[in-house]
Formats: C-alpha cells, structure tokens, sequence
C-alpha cells in the first residue's frame, strides 16, 4: 500500500489570509494592477477536440483501470494506454484520465508552474478562470532563490477553493516526491507531479493524482491520472483543520471509530457525474494554461 506522511507543511497552521480573503471568480480592481494580468483571460480555452469524443463516449470499461500501486510501471513505459483520456469507476471511487497535447511547452515550465501559482489566487486564476477562486501555499518558500523549482512545491501543501462539475470544492493538494510513488528520477525533458489530494477544511485525504510531462516532437504532452476514493484520515494538528467541528476528527478515538467508514462514505459522496466533471475540468485547465505558459514562464522564471 502506498501511504502519505503528513509534513512540515501539513502540520503548520493554516495561512493567515485563508479565512479572511474574499472568494470569487475573475479579476476585480486589485487583481488588475498583478503584473501578469495580460495573460488572463476571462474566458477558459476550449478543450482539445479528443476530450468531446471521451465525454461523449460515457464512462469506460472497469477493464481499463488499474491501481495507484501499479500506476508507476504502467507510465514508465513507452507508448500509450487503451484508456489515456476517460474515466471509469473502481474499487469503489474512481480512475480518471486525460491526455493534453502542449506546443511549445516543456517539462520544465511545469515544474516551475507548481512552484509559482499558489502563492496568490490571481496566479491560480490565471489557470481556469472559469473556475478556480482561491488559493495559498503551506509554506511560502518564493523568496528562499537557493531553492529548485520542484523544492518549492514538493513536500508542500496548496489550498484551493475550485469548481469541478459545477460543485464547489475546497482542497487541499499535497505534493510527495514522485519516488514515493515508485517513479524513478525524471530524465531530463521528463517530469512527473504527484500529490494527496483531500479537503483543506477537514484532515481527510481522498484520492491521489498524477501528472506526468513527457516531451514529444513539438513540445510535451501531458498523462494525468487520478485515483479517487482512497480515502484516510490525515495525522494533522487541530489548526491546520479550520472546518466546523475539524478538531474532533484530528482525536484518535474518532480516526479510530471512523476509519473504516470513510472509504465508503467517499465512495457515495462523489456521484455518478463526478468521473465526466473532473475529466472536464482537468481538460480544460491544462489545454488552457499551457496556451500562454511559455510567454509566463519566460517572463517570470527566477522571480518569487
């Protein structure tokens, strides 16, 4: 089994601006003095012209799915899978997958996208104006420079309030080194992006996600795959759980009375329109960014 070890990151208090910044989509007066806002867009891109023919298509064969454990192997190898965009129930939550083709862009901007956006929710609208509101980081490391790019955000935390499928969610994506995963070392031209994804208001963690940059003739592509309904209760520390009656969850008598429920209760809490709403979403996010992100990234590269 695959397991997540809370951080640093995870274990300190939530940031400060959490609760108190306002939550809503698009840019207002004080987003249009950032000074990347020529790259936002009030409207999202549309998605790539596969995405229509997987959601048209409906939910795929359980035969194509696989488990988080195997996903490594799987993706470590040359060519592609009978399921690289499309989604399918399994195990009681889901698989979901979707392929992006991105001119122009590299594994490198990537790596540097992740270290970047959430430390102000104008940078993460910039991504899906459509539908992301919010977000903030863990633990702010933009101005440490002897960082990497991946040591920004890896072993780091983002908080994002989103809409995926018309719901509003707020997450909480917890970034693991790939390794942990049974992913070697990316080769140069190569990344992978792991994380824990759960909600950021209560200790629960929900599923894992992965998206892996390989390079191709005219740019990259991009393998993302999520795995939904492995949920757990995080080890987290009452203030890194802000929900109403958070605290509670973080004792060990009720991770213990509720653990055994939790994968099911997750399994029922996301519907049977869930697999086609984040397939959507992750689409149009990725084909969106990645239209402009070569002109941010070198413009911004080396600034916090």
């Amino acid at each position: 089994m695959i397991t997540y070890e809370p951080t640093p990151a995870d274990r300190a208090p939530m940031p400060r601006h959490y609760a108190a910044e306002s939550r809503y989509l698009g840019y207002q007066d004080p987003d249009a003095a950032k000074p990347y806002v020529k790259y936002f867009r009030s409207v999202t891109l549309p998605v790539q012209e596969h995405i229509h023919e997987a959601l048209l298509s409906g939910m795929a064969p359980g035969e194509y799915a696989y488990d988080l454990r195997d996903a490594a192997c799987r993706m470590s190898r040359p060519g592609y899978h009978a399921m690289e965009t499309g989604w399918t129930r399994v195990g009681g939550g889901y698989m979901i997958c979707c392929l992006t083709d991105m001119p122009g862009v590299t594994a490198e901007m990537w790596d540097w996208w992740f270290g970047w956006h959430s430390t102000d929710s104008a940078r993460y609208k910039l991504w899906y104006p459509d539908a992301h509101q919010f977000a903030a980081i863990g633990v702010d490391r933009s101005t440490d420079r002897t960082l990497t790019d991946r040591q920004r955000y890896v072993g780091n935390v983002s908080y994002v309030d989103e809409y995926i499928g018309g719901e509003l969610n707020r997450l909480a994506i917890r970034f693991t080194d790939p390794t942990r995963l049974g992913f070697d070392d990316p080769a140069p031209g190569h990344t992978v992006i792991c994380a824990r994804v759960g909600l950021s208001q209560y200790p629960i963690a929900m599923g894992w996600l992965i998206h892996q940059i390989r390079p191709t003739s005219h740019g990259c592509e991009m393998r993302s795959r999520f795995f939904l309904g492995h949920a757990r209760f995080l080890d987290l520390p009452a203030h890194s759980s802000p929900g109403r009656g958070a605290a509670l969850l973080t004792t060990k008598p009720v991770r213990g009375l509720g653990g055994a429920a939790l994968p099911h209760l997750a399994g029922r809490a996301m519907g049977p329109g869930f697999g086609h709403g984040l397939l959507f979403h992750c689409a149009a996010e990725m084909n969106h960014l990645a239209s402009f992100l070569p002109a941010l990234h070198e413009e911004f590269k080396g600034t916090p």
